[in-house]
């Protein structure tokens, strides 16, 4: 079986690339050919890389165009018409802004397996008016374009059938099935008395200033350290003037992926601001770490927190920062609890949600696609 995988960056980034590092292989593994149609970068453009191989799976880099929101459509119909003239049996398409180009492989006979994903259309990044339009639309079209269609969440099925009157099945994201040793980082050098940990996309909906402003009041002794894209924006500006002075440090994209699983490790507790749905990927794989959690009281955070041990084995906050203040109070009042509660729910999570039970959910999804 011949996969193209559409709407991903590539393989550095978190999100949905963790999908791809994590399942592609397996295809590979199993006698499938995987390719990525992914976004070329600065270094790729620069070394003349139009394509390579990464750990067997294919890669096909295409370059954005200039603008700030087009960047994406540029790529998607330029991976869009390369896989349609492709001997691919079956495209994998990630995220509406991509799906609504599924009509062009579908006229050369692909078969299309799309997930619209998490709540696109209430995205800050997007223009008000652009996003409230086009994504709904956009989400009617991918599943008209594609012979089959999933979501990331039970609760993103019912948020999908009742708002939209679509059904879709659903697959989440996974984790790994091991716990790697924990090994000494310069971080734990730095910060001897530990840190917090957040890990995501500094925009407002991910609630990064929220959580930094309720750390600074919390009066916690320990350190916060941040890791992602950081935007040239002034919103960020104004995030960083509030935080300097204080125990915060931002490391900006961490893209080396077992650096970043050391850093997860050795943090004393992750802070989790995700506030659009579904099921994020970054949750699951701290989850699955055994770190303690102090996350948006979201129905999707629930499904991973929550859900599989039947009890809450995190600590919520509200979308405030004296609440967040509070749950880091929490938290260190009874620390050892967390620790334990941690331990228990990585052990679930590890056997529920591992990665190699969403590529077998995949296996199958992709199985159903191709009889559509």
């Amino acid at each position: 079986m011949k996969i193209h995988v559409i709407g991903t960056r590539g393989w550095s980034y978190a999100g949905m690339e963790d999908l791809v590092r994590e399942l592609g292989p397996r295809f590979v593994h199993d006698g499938d050919a995987v390719t990525i149609h992914a976004w070329a970068t600065a270094e790729t453009r620069a070394a003349g890389i139009r394509e390579d191989v990464q750990n067997g799976v294919r890669r096909i880099f295409h370059t954005p165009g200039k603008g700030k929101y087009s960047g994406q459509f540029v790529v998607a119909i330029k991976s869009a018409w390369s896989a349609a003239r492709s001997d691919c049996d079956v495209i994998y398409c990630a995220f509406i802004q991509n799906g609504i180009y599924m009509w062009l492989p579908r006229l050369f006979g692909k078969h299309i397996l799309s997930n619209v994903d998490g709540i696109m259309w209430k995205d800050p990044k997007w223009p008000s008016g652009f996003r409230q339009l086009f994504f709904p639309l956009g989400a009617y079209t991918t599943v008209l374009f594609s012979n089959r269609t999933i979501t990331d969440s039970y609760h993103m099925q019912q948020l999908y059938r009742n708002k939209f009157g679509l059904d879709m099945d659903w697959v989440g994201y996974g984790c790994s099935e091991e716990v790697p040793a924990k090994e000494h980082i310069e971080l734990c050098d730095r910060y001897p008395d530990g840190y917090y940990l957040i890990m995501s996309r500094m925009t407002p909906h991910n609630l990064t200033d929220l959580m930094v402003d309720g750390f600074i009041r919390s009066g916690s002794k320990k350190h916060l350290v941040l890791a992602g894209h950081t935007a040239e924006s002034e919103w960020f500006r104004a995030l960083k003037s509030r935080s300097e002075g204080h125990a915060v440090t931002f490391l900006g994209l961490v893209r080396d992926q077992a650096l970043l699983t050391q850093i997860i490790l050795n943090a004393r507790a992750y802070l989790h601001g995700h506030s659009l749905g579904g099921i994020n990927p970054a949750l699951v794989r701290v989850v699955g770490l055994g770190k303690p959690v102090l996350c948006i009281d979201t129905l999707f955070n629930r499904e991973v927190v929550e859900a599989p041990a039947g009890k809450l084995q995190a600590i919520t906050f509200q979308r405030n920062s004296d609440d967040v203040a509070r749950a880091i109070g929490q938290f260190e009042a009874d620390e050892a609890r967390y620790m334990l509660d941690s331990s228990e729910l990585g052990k679930t999570i590890r056997r529920e949600m591992s990665w190699q039970r969403i590529y077998e959910q995949y296996r199958r999804q992709i199985e159903l696609c191709l009889q559509g």
